[in-house]
């Protein structure tokens, strides 16, 4: 009988311990994605920056003879409509070979801009996007403050 008392009391010890693990490791929230890019080695961030530029990639070798499939199967008449997939096909490629050229560039506009604390919630993909418009040329702070407002919408569901 003590045996039995033993290990219903064993249960209860461990059973009270895991309950107060698992509440401490919920209390740790995953980091944003401006912290896990911070912590993140140079390595690992070529590899992240690389491994999307591949991800574009072969969503091109998959969706273009797709596309091309569908349009001639439904004999479609060319019109804007395809013109606006074309060109977009077109600029995604050229986003993906910018990438693949200027990856070290893009890595060092992403550090800076995750610097800024108002930029943590910005996932690291739309960052990518954002480097790559910035070394363009082009004005980013419209782009910027909406994916900030994005991220922390994201963030705070």
């Amino acid at each position: 009988m003590k045996r039995k008392y033993f290990f219903v009391g064993l249960f209860l010890i461990v059973f009270y311990l895991l309950c107060l693990l698992e509440v401490s490791c919920l209390a740790n929230e995953r980091p944003s994605p401006g912290e896990f890019w911070n912590i993140t080695s140079a390595e690992g961030k070529v590899l992240f920056v690389l491994g999307y530029q591949q991800g574009i990639a072969m969503c091109l070798l998959e969706l273009s003879p797709k596309i091309n499939g569908i349009l001639y199967k439904i004999d479609v008449v060319w019109d804007e409509r395809c013109d606006e997939l074309n060109e977009a096909c077109y600029e995604l490629k050229d986003y993906g070979i910018f990438i693949g050229k200027e990856e070290i560039a893009i890595l060092k506009v992403m550090d800076d801009l995750y610097k800024d604390p108002a930029n943590t919630f910005i996932y690291n993909t739309d960052m990518i996007y954002i480097a790559y418009q910035k070394l363009k040329g082009e004005d980013i702070e419209a782009l910027l403050q909406k994916v900030r407002e994005e991220g922390l919408s994201r963030h705070n569901k």
